[in-house]
């Protein structure tokens, strides 16, 4: 991605930038990012970052429900460390997806599902991440929780499972079967439905494409089209802070510089609406936590008949893309935050009181960099990077950057 020479060196700790006033207000969190040299830590917005674990190729960092471990991927295996770095330890070898990066935590408690051919393996701090304590056969990443945390949804070949974590001798119950690749997306706030990708012909192709998105009651039954297809990628999508609705980059085709548009879905009546118009390639949308606003990311979209396949134009408009927000009601005009040419904007996650959003940038050097701006007053500034880039440091997968496996945040320290 894109390097000044006034960004932070690899090392991190020498981040010596102005910040803003507001900046020494209060706490937002910590992030948790991988530079070349290893995973690092900070705390928003002025903490000194710290290196927790010196190593190369890491990626994948998440934080568990207490902020007090995180998880990481070093090759094919699944690490985790204290947040102090005082304690770290080596888990398991993880089968790894375009689907699941081979290991995701509960939604309430400190336990980690590790994906291992034979199926999850749960791994709990409670004896030392010593050995996985509880397995569920046959079960892939990646699983959804219900909305109390004890039970998951979770796909294998050809069908979609729905298993009690209570009780370690629970049955699972088969929600849906068919002869496609099942993927669950997301269990409804309400505990009635669960949304699901299919795949009709087990694919790599087609869902690179992206994937239609069904919904099937929590109980089980006839499965219906939400009339929507969407890229397989945990951050197409975003729930609402009271999961009655869920945000998605709507569109198919692998490119992300074209025909791909904000909408939301009413889990409650299906209803599907637009935030963003068919000129514009919008993606990776993101709720506030008050549940009135989103942000994204999005550039011009080539005009239709303009064949952008890669390469210079490709490359073009992707750097064309800025941070904007959107009200979620569609009746005003979306805000542009940020406008600076020298960069591509994207990413974006808020802060837990809703009144910063971080974002990632790519400069013309292809330096991948973290900034946090104020929602309201943007003056953005930069907080981590240069960030261990990719192979195709501009192009990713036909625009599509994998910034989770770079980056998380707690919003609020635990």
């Amino acid at each position: 991605m894109r390097r000044r020479a006034f960004l932070i060196g690899a090392g991190g700790a020498g981040l010596s930038l102005a910040l803003p006033a507001w900046a020494a207000e209060g706490s937002l969190g910590t992030i948790a990012f991988i530079q070349r040299d290893g995973l690092w830590v900070r705390s928003l917005p002025d903490g000194k970052p710290v290196r927790l674990v010196a190593a190369a190729t890491l990626e994948s960092p998440r934080f568990s429900p207490s902020g007090k471990w995180i998880a990481y991927l070093q090759g094919d295996v699944v690490h985790v460390v204290s947040r102090d770095g005082a304690r770290r330890m080596r888990l398991a070898s993880a089968t790894r997806s375009t689907v699941a990066p081979g290991a995701q935590w509960f939604s309430t408690r400190d336990e980690l599902l590790v994906d291992r051919p034979a199926g999850l393996r749960v791994f709990t701090p409670a004896n030392g991440w010593s050995k996985a304590f509880r397995s569920v056969q046959h079960a892939t990443l990646p699983v959804v929780f219900s909305p109390q945390g004890n039970q998951i949804v979770y796909g294998r070949t050809g069908r979609l499972c729905r298993l009690s974590l209570d009780r370690a001798e629970s049955v699972p119950t088969v929600l849906v079967s068919k002869d496609s690749g099942l993927f669950p997306c997301l269990w409804s706030g309400d505990g009635k439905q669960v949304l699901f990708w299919e795949d009709p012909d087990f694919s790599a192709s087609l869902m690179a494409d992206g994937l239609e998105l069904f919904s099937v009651t929590a109980d089980g039954g006839p499965p219906r089209s939400l009339g929507v297809s969407t890229l397989v990628h945990a951050d197409m999508l975003s729930l609402s802070p009271d999961r009655s609705r869920l945000a998605i980059t709507a569109g198919g085709g692998r490119e992300e510089w074209e025909q791909k548009r904000i909408a939301v879905i009413d889990l409650n009546t299906a209803a599907v609406s637009h935030l963003t118009d068919d000129h514009t390639a919008a993606v990776c949308p993101s709720w506030s936590p008050r549940g009135d606003r989103i942000a994204f990311a999005a550039a011009p979209s080539p005009a239709a008949a303009a064949a952008v396949g890669g390469g210079e134009p490709a490359r073009r408009l992707l750097e064309k893309r800025r941070i904007w927000i959107t009200g979620v009601s569609g009746t005003t005009a979306p805000k542009q935050l940020t406008r600076d040419p020298l960069y591509r904007d994207e990413e974006p996650m808020w802060s837990a009181d809703g009144s910063h959003v971080l974002f990632a940038r790519i400069d013309r050097n292809d330096n991948q960099t973290l900034w946090l701006m104020d929602a309201e007053s943007p003056r953005p500034f930069q907080v981590a990077g240069p960030l261990r880039p990719a192979d195709e440091a501009w192009f990713g997968y036909y625009g599509y950057i994998d910034w989770r496996a770079k980056v998380d945040w707690l919003p609020l320290d635990a």
